[in-house]
């Protein structure tokens, strides 16, 4: 008997939990050369291996598969609640995909021995808070200032004269010492 599983090809932001009776290095190769067993498998059209893990329950070091769910892919305690005590119950491998795993391509996913589906959760999704844009590109350009008026006649004159006093000075210095080579 097997399960078919309906992937859309918009999905996004779901878990899908399978137990796998296998021999965690026979399962293994399930994952190997892009998933193409997997992939035969199942019946699936595409499937991107790094969005699928495969472990050992073993290899938690007790932690239940509730916990690693809610911990390690953010699956909300609401949802994980209902079959708690089905998920802490479950021995050996465990694969779990991603929905990225279905690389955006709607396909039927065909789940037969070695795999049986336990469930599907949805990960946990935090309101994404709007902020200003932070891109130099991003930001509206701020207004020219004005063109600064020409200062009044006086005032020009006025800054002119350190520099036209020190100008002065260097060449008169400039002339004697020319003067005293001279002579």
């Amino acid at each position: 008997m097997s399960d078919v599983l309906e992937i859309p090809s918009d999905e996004h932001g779901l878990v899908r939990v399978f137990t796998v009776d296998l021999p965690l290095d026979e399962a293994q190769i399930l994952l190997d050369d892009e998933a193409r067993a997997l992939q035969q498998k199942t019946g699936a059209i595409a499937l991107d291996p790094d969005h699928i893990d495969l472990f050992d329950m073993n290899d938690l070091s007790g932690l239940p598969l509730a916990d690693y769910l809610a911990e390690g892919h953010g699956i909300p305690d609401e949802e994980l609640a209902p079959i708690r005590a089905q998920l802490e119950r479950v021995k050996g491998r465990v694969m779990v995909m991603r929905s990225a795993a279905f690389e955006r391509i709607g396909q039927q996913l065909r789940v037969t021995h070695p795999l049986r589906w336990i469930a599907t959760f949805g990960e946990a999704r935090d309101p994404v808070p709007l902020e200003k844009p932070r891109a130099e590109s991003a930001r509206p350009p701020e207004p020219e200032a004005p063109p600064a008026a020409p200062p009044p006649p006086a005032a020009a004159a006025r800054m002119m004269r350190p520099g036209l006093i020190i100008g002065l000075v260097v060449t008169m210095a400039v002339l004697g010492v020319v003067l005293w080579a001279l002579a």
